[in-house]
Formats: C-alpha cells, structure tokens, sequence
C-alpha cells in the first residue's frame, strides 16, 4: 500500500514514468480501483441510515411518555380492558428491534471508517437488516400511538364515534348486493365446475350485512350512554364495522373479477428478449404478445379474439429462467378457469387448446384422419386464434406430436418437439419452428443462438420467409388487434404435415 500512496504522490508531483512501463501504469490504476473503498452512495446512506436510527428513537420515546400520561390523566377508561397491556407489548418489541438496529449501526459507522472496498458485501447486509428493523419498529410506535389518540378523542367526544359506527353501519346496510348476485348467477350456470366455489364466495359475502347488524345492536345501551364505560365497547364495534365496510366492497370487487376471469382464455408468448447495457447495468426485458379470447356466450360458443404485443421489464431471475422459451406460450389459461389457475409450464403455443385423443373434440376443432395420421383440425369460427398462436404459415399438429406434449406436460417437463435427446428441437430458443419466425428478434440479432448446438456457423438462424412476419417489429403500442367471431378465411398449406413422430422436452 505504501508504494501506491507513493505512486499517486509521485503523479500528483508531476512525475511521469518512462513511456515503457505503460503496463505497470495499468496494473497500478487497477489496484488503485480494488482500494477505492465503499461506495459513496453507500457511505451516504450510512450516514443518513444513523440519522433516521435517531428520529425512530424519539418517535418511540414520545409514544412510550404520551402513553404514559394518558394512563395517569384518565385511568376510568383504561380499566378492565386488555388494550394497555397490549400497547406496552407492542412498544417494547420496538424497543428491542431499535436496540438491535443500533448494534448493526455501530458496526457499520465502524466500516465506514475503515472505508475498506473488500467490506462492501458486510456493510450492504448491515445496512439492509437495520433499515428493516428501523421501520418495523416505527410502524409498531405509530400503530400504538394511533390506537390510544383514538381512545383519548373518543373519551373527549363520544358522540363523533357513534355518528362514525353509524355512518358504517348504514354503508354495509344500504350496499346493494343484487347485481353481484346476478353476474354470480350467470357465471355459475355458464360454469358449473366453479358454482360451489362462487357460491362459498357469495354467501360470505351476503353474512357481512347480518352480522353487522348483529354488531350494531349489541352497542344499542352503550350508544346512549356512551361516557359511562363503554368507550372500550364502541371502539371494538367501531373497529368491526370498519373492517365489515371495507371487506364488502373488497369481495364484491373480487366476485366480479373471478367470474369475468371464467370468460377469457388467454395466452402470454414469449416473442423477443433483450438484456442492454446501461454503464454498468443492465436492463432485463421480455417482449410478451398476449393472445386474449373472450367468450361472448357459452351455449352458443360465440367469442371474439384480441391481441396485444409489448416489451416488459422483468428481473434477471426471470429472464434467465425463460432464455431457452422464444416463441413459446410461457402461461396460458383455459376458459372456465381463474387467473391463478393459469399453467406456467411453457409449452408450444396452441397445444393447449387441443383436446385429448380420449376425447377426440372440443369446442375448438377435432382430430380427423388424413393421409395415413390423425392431424388436429381448427373449426373455423378459431382460425384467427390458431393464425395468433401458430402464425400464417401454419404446419398441422398430428397426434403422435400431441403424445409426445402429453407425456412431457404429465411428467412436469417442457417439450420442445424433439424426436431423439440428440435431435434438434422444433421449439424453444433453438427450436427448428422458431428459425423460421424469429431470426430477426432481437435476442437473435444480439448473439442469443450463439451457445446452441443447433444454430447455424454464424451464431444466428437463417432469416424468416418474406411473407411471414417478424415479431421484432415495432410494437402496436399496446393497442392490439381485434378479431369478431366470424369463419374467416382458411389459413395453412392444404394436406396433412408427417411429423418426424414424438418428442419429449427437457425439465425446468
């Protein structure tokens, strides 16, 4: 250490080294960098961590002595009940949550002194841990002193807490239920696997009204003589009511969005990705196009189908889970389903809607036999859908293909439509099928293909047939395309497709 000093001396001084040692001005400058020591940012935020440690400290002081006084000013209303009891407990967890972010703030003043680069990993985690318990320890002060400025103003003035219940009350009481109800109606005759669930949901929802009632009534004696002990009463029935206010509008809420949620299918298709470098970071994206059919009515099997295609910023973890999924649907959800229900597994886009060889149909197309193989057939009212999901230069899916989906989706695995462990995938990043459509994506543009064994000498796949499109266009700014329910036109090459046979994917 001391010949660097020297060294940064000798330069400050005007000294240059002879035009020859160039490398030994490079290692030089390198271990100049390795001996920065902490960030200033970070150093910044020690400093302003130990001055937030010290505002929590007198938030907790004045809670602790207002608390205090309270008690001593108004003993009446603190007797017999449990609450003061509680707050103490409360307020000396954030004691010892402040004691212990102290120790940690001692620790990391003591780091930044030393101001040591090889310290930065310990000081991060010194700081993340004393923030956490900082804040923790200041939401239990500012729950406690809340709970008591609400006693003390009730005790001050009871009739505003009791025009408060009231307001409440009235709220839960006059809340018409009756739309809900129909929409719930609807949805469990449309989808009857999901009429016990919705039922459940609404009888819960119906109990709210009864038992606030229940509650109201009960207060009916402390509510006309409300300074004669009763403030601990008022304020537990005033805590339920508004819980039971907030709870009605949040499950109606929650009602109707589950059971518009049983009238969409929807896809998320992994279409590009693009990880660029700002300085020394990076920006993680994925380009989604989400594919939505919504169900206009089930009996009829009339629906119409929309698509949207955008870029998302999403998490390394994230991206780097899905790196080998490009054109693959990376989450689908059946209609008749919730949102979180949705399959996560990737999977080749348009293999979720074909029906089981059991089975045989569905309300989406069926499996006909042609030249030899049984290839699955679209009904027409879906060829946009299956022109969405697969593009305009369509290939039939024939059944050994299908069995080869099955096998792999039953097992958890992804199958990306390789034949043999040593044959080149159809789907996926490397995939034969994604060679064709996304060779112009970014992700492609940038070196991704490089690592496969599948690209071509170059790193990159050959470019996709001019009629098709590329999905690394410029986005439609979220707008999306709508398609009515109409046959259309027929989209694909006439005939069957010989798949090479089946295939299984690799797990995740």
């Amino acid at each position: 250490m001391e010949k660097v000093q020297a060294a940064v001396d000798n330069r400050r001084a005007g000294f240059h080294p002879a035009p020859h040692s160039a490398v030994g001005l490079a290692a030089l400058f390198l271990l100049l960098v390795g001996c920065g020591g902490l960030p200033h940012s970070l150093r910044r935020d020690i400093a302003f961590e130990g001055d937030k440690l010290q505002a929590a400290e007198h938030q907790l002081a004045n809670v602790q002595n207002k608390l205090h006084q309270d008690e001593a000013s108004t003993p009446v209303i603190f007797q017999n009940v449990p609450e003061p009891a509680e707050w103490d407990a409360e307020l000396r967890s954030a004691r010892q949550k402040l004691d212990t972010a102290k120790n940690d703030n001692t620790e990391l003043q003591r780091l930044a002194r030393r101001n040591r680069s090889s310290s930065r990993g310990e000081a991060e985690q010194l700081l993340a841990q004393e923030r956490t318990l900082r804040e923790a320890a200041a939401r239990e002060a500012q729950s406690v002193d809340s709970a008591v400025t609400k006693w003390m103003d009730l005790s001050r003035d009871p009739s505003r807490c009791v025009a408060e219940m009231q307001r409440e009350y009235d709220a839960i009481r006059n809340d018409d239920l009756t739309p809900v109800t129909k929409i719930v109606t609807r949805a469990e005759e449309d989808w009857p696997a999901k009429k016990n669930d919705l039922q459940n949901r609404l009888n819960a929802l119906q109990e709210i009204p009864k038992e606030a009632t229940t509650e109201w009534d009960s207060t009916q004696a402390a509510r006309q003589a409300p300074a004669n002990g009763n403030i601990a009463t008022l304020l537990h029935v005033d805590d339920l009511l508004g819980q039971q206010e907030a709870a009605i509008q949040a499950r109606t809420k929650e009602l109707r969005d589950l059971s518009g949620q049983l009238y969409y299918s929807w896809d998320k298709i992994l279409t590009d990705l693009d990880a660029p470098r700002f300085g020394s970071d990076h920006e993680y994206r994925e380009r989604i196009k989400t594919v939505r059919t919504h169900i206009l009515d089930v009996p009829a099997k009339k629906s119409e189908t929309s698509s949207e295609e955008r870029w998302v910023s999403v998490s390394p973890q994230a991206y780097h889970a899905v790196q080998n999924d490009l054109g693959m649907t990376i989450a689908h959800k059946d209609a008749g389903l919730y949102d979180s229900e949705a399959q996560n597994t990737p999977q080749p886009p348009g293999f979720a809607y074909i029906a089981p060889e059991s089975q045989g149909s569905n309300q989406y197309g069926y499996w006909r036999h042609e030249h030899g193989e049984s290839v699955w057939t679209w009904l027409p009212q879906y060829l946009i859908l299956r022109e969405l999901l697969r593009g305009p230069d369509y290939r039939p899916i024939v059944l050994d293909e299908y069995r080869g989906y099955r096998t792999a989706q039953q097992t958890g695995h992804t199958y990306y439509g390789q034949t043999t462990p040593t044959s080149p995938p159809r789907y996926g990043t490397h995939g034969t099928y994604t060679e064709q459509r996304y060779a112009q994506s970014r992700y492609a543009q940038s070196g991704g293909f490089k690592g496969s064994a599948y690209a071509s000498h170059n790193g990159t796949f050959s470019s996709p047939r001019p009629e098709e499109p590329h999905p690394g266009m410029a986005p439609n700014n979220g707008a999306g395309h709508r398609f009515g329910s109409s046959p259309g036109r027929r989209f694909g090459r006439p005939g069957g497709f010989r798949s090479p046979g089946r295939g299984f994917g690799r797990g995740r």
